[in-house]
């Protein structure tokens, strides 16, 4: 799991300060239609691609912690659809995208539980 993802609108090609929690500053740049995004880590970063070295299997990815993915199950409309060019669409896709490199590439790495 990765951060829990932020977005919103301001003035187009702006500069943002966002307080976060503890007095932390997000610092985010507006796009030309006004959007800008952002990912605030909650939690301490690269524990699972550590685990996915240690275990010797391939590292997958990250999906953002996102309470949009409950609300769409929630009300029948899954986020990905709602919002498929959102960071969390693009996380699940690039997730799914090497699972099918690894199924069709045929190399079924064994895992060693010890």
């Amino acid at each position: 799991m990765s951060g829990y993802s932020l977005s919103g609108t301001a003035p187009p090609e702006s500069d943002l300060t966002i307080d976060g929690p503890g007095g932390m500053s997000i610092e985010v740049s507006t796009d030309g239609d006004g959007k800008w995004a952002t990912v605030l880590d909650l939690f301490k970063s690269g524990g699972g691609q550590k685990a996915a070295e240690d275990l010797e299997v391939p590292y997958l990815g990250s999906i953002p912690f996102d309470p949009g993915i409950v609300r769409g199950g929630d009300d029948g409309v899954h986020r990905i659809v709602a919002e498929p060019d959102g960071v969390t669409a693009k996380s699940f896709v690039q997730v799914v995208d090497k699972v099918m490199d690894i199924v069709e590439s045929g190399n079924r790495t064994a895992v060693n539980i010890r």
